[in-house]
């Protein structure tokens, strides 16, 4: 799997009716967010088997190295997908929204991880340092 962009919708899509403009950022690239805002992650991977429903989930948190390597997860949430049954690998493009509340204190440096819960084969990318929240 690999992320391949970044959105700061103002407004939660999910509930406001028009949610505010969206401003795209490239895999890498900081974004700054506040809350009320909402991150969407678009993601791309190719997939590969019997047609399924699975979770991509997105995290923002903190990327732990030492002494083990773990993603504490500080906002997160999950969306259902569907996928496709393929005999061969099939491209697919996906995107989660996670929405930016006061359960994440203001900062710098978090870190995105993005998942499908019930096909680990595509992979967990973890972008390190992207993410500032002030508040």
């Amino acid at each position: 799997m690999i992320i391949t962009g970044l959105e700061v919708i103002q407004g939660n899509p999910g509930i406001s009716a028009n949610p505010g403009p969206a401003v795209r950022a490239l895999p890498g690239e900081k974004v700054e967010l506040t809350y009320g805002d909402t991150l969407r992650v678009n993601v791309s991977f190719d997939y590969r088997g019997p047609a399924m429903e699975t979770t991509l989930e997105g995290a923002i948190g903190e990327f732990r190295a030492f002494p083990t390597e773990r993603f504490i997860v500080l906002l997160k949430n999950g969306v259902e997908i569907d996928l496709p049954k393929s005999p061969d690998f099939t491209p697919c493009e996906r995107s989660v929204d996670i929405a930016i509340t006061s359960d994440i204190d203001p900062g710098t440096d978090y870190d995105l991880s993005v998942s499908l819960l019930d096909y680990r084969e595509a992979g967990h990318p973890t972008i390190v340092n992207v993410i500032n929240i002030v508040g």
